[in-house]
């Protein structure tokens, strides 16, 4: 059973599973527990949280539908060639004119373009989540993997606002980077940690909000 408090930010679960079922719960929460990494400080959490939050893993997948195509066209590049260049796939090859026209020809195809000076579709303030389109521009901008120092995970990735939208920020691309559903989700908006670019390398760090450095 499932039974929510009355503003919803908390939900109590409970119940009984038969001898085989309950071990496969077991195995399968204990084996996504043992693959959560690290949080930045080196800590892990407690065994709980971390079957609570494999359990929410199991259940969560925002995988697109796999006959979609996402195409990204640099307009510049793409009009001086004659459609002979500047058009990439979401996956990363480059295609040319008659590779396109099959795409898409057999498939459920989105077009995201790039405007002359490079720059992708901006939201501002109108809209406080990131359209899936912008979304997947993002990802595919910051090359497909989670943008934190030393993660290299293509699992999840989501489009993170750099400066919070409470705090005023906006669904631009300047304003958004690509961070794993962990890094995301549990490090930042779970666990309240910070995220900033070092100053000298200037790759995605993390620290606690009570930590200068």
């Amino acid at each position: 059973m499932l039974q929510p408090s009355l503003d919803e930010s908390w939900w109590k679960l409970w119940g009984g599973l038969d001898g085989p079922s309950g071990a496969i719960v077991e195995k399968v929460l204990t084996e996504k527990a043992d693959q959560l990494p690290a949080f930045p400080d080196g800590t892990t959490g407690d065994v709980s949280w971390r079957k609570a939050t494999a359990l929410v893993e199991v259940c969560t997948s925002d995988d697109p539908p796999p006959a979609q195509v996402t195409i990204f066209v640099d307009a510049k590049e793409a009009v001086e060639s004659k459609g002979q260049a500047g058009v990439v796939l979401e996956s990363g090859p480059k295609v040319g004119a008659v590779a396109l026209e099959a795409i898409l020809c057999n498939t459920t195809t989105e077009v995201i373009a790039k405007t002359e000076d490079g720059r992708l579709m901006e939201y501002g303030r109108r809209r406080r989540t990131v359209p899936p389109a912008l979304k997947r521009a993002i990802i595919h901008r910051d090359g497909g993997v989670c943008a934190a120092d030393g993660c290299e995970s293509r699992y999840r990735l989501e489009a993170h606002h750099t400066i919070l939208w409470s705090e005023g920020g906006t669904t631009n691309p300047d304003d958004l980077l690509t961070l794993c559903w962990f890094h995301h989700r549990v490090v930042v908006h779970e666990r309240g940690f910070e995220l900033f670019r070092h100053k000298d390398h200037g790759r995605i760090r993390f620290r606690r909000p009570d930590r200068c450095n």
